[in-house]
């Protein structure tokens, strides 16, 4: 569990290393790029409100982070996906739960698929937003 003071630090880090100057350039530069394509500044500024959130506040957000990764690749592949958890699930993980850890972890990993299959839907519909 992270504390104020590892918050602080990393806050710290952030605004040494020109973080925020470097993501208010890319803001801008993506707001400019929807205004041309006639669409609204709040749908970016909107985006980049939930990736800083996730950025800057998960706690998985490494492990997080990698699911989304695969999730993107199920997502983008041509083939009907019937099984996507099953998919998904660490097999290996698995096989060292009890009935009702099984469950329990099934039921977080769809929870984390559902949110995941929407922010990939979200990304892609900006990305197509910029291509224009």
């Amino acid at each position: 569990m992270a504390t104020l003071k590892d918050y602080a630090k990393k806050a710290k880090a952030r605004m040494k290393s020109g973080f925020w100057e470097e993501i208010n350039k890319k803001r801008q530069l993506d707001i400019e790029c929807a205004e041309s394509a006639g669409k609204s500044k709040d749908v970016v500024l909107k985006e980049y409100r939930e990736v800083l959130t996730r950025q800057l506040f998960s706690q998985d957000s490494e492990e997080d982070e990698i699911l989304y990764k695969k999730v993107c690749d199920l997502l983008s592949q041509e083939a009907l996906i019937l099984n996507p958890i099953g998919l998904l699930a660490d097999k290996e993980k698995m096989r060292h739960m009890d009935e009702s850890a099984k469950q329990q972890y099934i039921l977080e990993l769809s929870n984390k698929f559902k949110d995941m299959k929407e922010r990939f839907y979200q990304e892609s519909k900006l990305s197509l937003v910029y291509k224009k």
